[in-house]
């Protein structure tokens, strides 16, 4: 299986401070097996990656709460 391809898009300069204006430049990735190909930014990959983190990090307090339920419904039961 062939891996996917990513190649730049020309487009016109970014609105973004030149330190990190690189982020915004577009590419095309192209999906294997089935050829498809989608438009992508750095900064949205970077901005997936932070949606993520912070559902991680909700999902810890989550199950924090849940188990300290859990703790208690057992102790519920036990007695």
């Amino acid at each position: 299986m062939a891996a996917d391809k990513f190649t730049k898009k020309a487009m016109a300069e970014s609105p973004s401070p030149a330190a990190d204006a690189w982020k915004d430049a577009q590419v095309n990735k192209e999906h294997t097996p089935a050829k498809q190909t989608s438009v992508v930014t750095y900064r949205q990959l970077e901005n997936q990656v932070a949606n993520i983190d912070t559902q991680v990090s909700e999902l810890g307090t989550r199950k924090s709460a849940l188990v300290a339920e859990m703790a208690k419904v057992k102790s519920a039961v036990e007695a």
